[in-house]
């Protein structure tokens, strides 16, 4: 089930960066996106099919980072619902979703 939610979080990574692409021309946005969708995206795919672990490891990176990322962007520039805020929740969600589930 997990792997699930990390698909999600993933997806929804990934048309986030888009969306900041087409709303504000932000190639950064586009980039930083996809990459991490992909990677999250991969990472479901590899705890689906055994090995959980790899992708275990791939999730929690990537989640901390974006919520660093994205927490140090609140702290400067104030807390935004869009995308910060989204981000920051999601990635705690996925976090503590993992660190439940660190074996399966």
């Amino acid at each position: 089930m997990i792997a699930w939610l990390v698909l999600i979080y993933g997806i929804l990574i990934a048309v986030g960066g888009v969306m900041g692409y087409v709303k504000a021309q932000s190639m950064a946005s586009l980039i930083a996106g996809g990459i991490s969708g992909i990677a999250l995206v991969g990472a479901a795919v590899a705890m689906m099919k055994g090995a959980y672990s790899a992708g275990w490891w791939i999730s929690l990176i990537v989640a901390a980072l974006l919520l660093v990322r994205f927490g140090k962007g609140a702290l400067s520039e104030g807390f935004k619902m869009m995308p910060g805020g989204m981000v920051i929740i999601l990635s705690i969600i996925v976090i503590a979703a993992l660190l439940m589930h660190r074996e399966q």
